[in-house]
C-alpha cells in the first residue's frame, strides 16, 4: 500500500486528540515531579534509569515506524519520513550509551565517540543526496511547512531547546537534570506521535478496506 501525499496536510485528528489529552500528559510530568522532589526518587532521571530509557524506547520504535511509513510511501513524502527515521535515529545512539551493551559490544565504536560521528555523517550524506536528486531542499521545506504536524516537530525542537538550557544550566536549579529529561521525554514522545498516528491510520484503512471486500465477496445477487 502506498501512502499518499493527501493524509500529511490540512487538519490532523491527532492534534485534536493530543487537545483531549493534555491534561493526563500534564498530570504524568507533575506527578513525576512530586515523586523525586517530595519523596526524593532521584534514581527515576538518573543516567540510564527510567526517563531515559523511556526516551530510547520513544526513539527507537520511532525510527523503526518512520522507515516502515518510507518503504510505503513515494517522492517528497519518502524524503521526510527517512529524514525523520534517521533525525530519531541519531537520537536514539546519542541518548543511549549502546557500546556498553553486550549485545554490541564489538562494533560499539559505531555508536559513541568519532565510531558514532562517521557512522551518521554517511548515512545523512546519503539522504542529502536523495533530496538533492528529488529536486532539492526549497520544495522539502515547503512540504515541511504545510504538514500538519508540523506544530508537533516545533514542540519538539522547543522542548530539545528547553532542555539544553538545563543541561548547560543557564538557570541554575536545584532539580534541573529532572526538568531536562522530562523536557527531553516530552520532545521524544511529540516526534513519534505523528509516526505512530499514521500506522493507526494505515491500519485501520487496511482493516476497513479487506472488511468491504469480503462483504462484497459474500454478497450474492437477488433472484429475479
Amino acid at each position: 500500500m502506498i501512502i499518499d501525499d493527501r493524509k500529511i496536510f490540512g487538519v490532523s485528528y491527532v492534534s485534536r486528540l493530543y487537545l483531549k489529552y493534555w491534561k493526563s500528559l500534564l498530570f504524568v510530568n507533575l506527578f513525576f515531579c512530586l515523586l523525586v522532589i517530595s519523596y526524593e526518587y532521584h534514581h527515576l532521571y538518573s543516567e540510564n534509569a527510567l526517563l531515559e530509557n523511556l526516551q530510547g524506547a520513544f526513539l527507537l520504535v520511532s525510527t523503526v515506524a518512520y522507515f516502515g511509513l518510507a518503504s510505503r510511501s513515494l517522492g517528497h513524502l519518502r524524503s521526510a519520513y527517512l529524514g525523520t527515521a534517521l533525525l530519531c535515529f541519531s537520537f536514539f545512539t546519542r541518548e543511549l550509551d549502546l557500546e556498553l551493551l553486550p549485545v554490541i559490544e564489538h562494533v560499539g565504536f559505531l555508536f559513541h565517540g568519532i565510531g558514532r560521528t562517521l557512522m551518521l555523517l554517511v548515512l545523512w550524506s546519503f539522504y542529502v543526496v536523495m533530496v538533492v536528486r528529488q529536486g532539492g531542499f526549497k520544495m522539502h521545506i515547503v512540504n515541511l511547512l504545510r504538514s500538519k504536524y508540523l506544530h508537533y516537530f516545533s514542540l519538539c525542537f522547543l522542548l530539545l531547546v528547553t532542555g539544553a538550557f538545563f543541561d548547560r544550566e543557564f538557570f541554575p536549579l536545584e532539580y534541573g537534570r529532572l526538568f531536562e529529561e522530562l523536557a527531553e521525554t516530552n520532545a521524544y514522545l511529540f516526534l513519534a506521535l505523528p509516526a505512530w498516528y499514521e500506522l493507526y491510520y494505515s491500519f485501520k484503512k487496511s482493516l476497513s478496506l479487506r472488511a468491504s471486500v469480503n462483504g462484497s465477496g459474500r454478497a450474492k445477487p437477488e433472484e429475479t
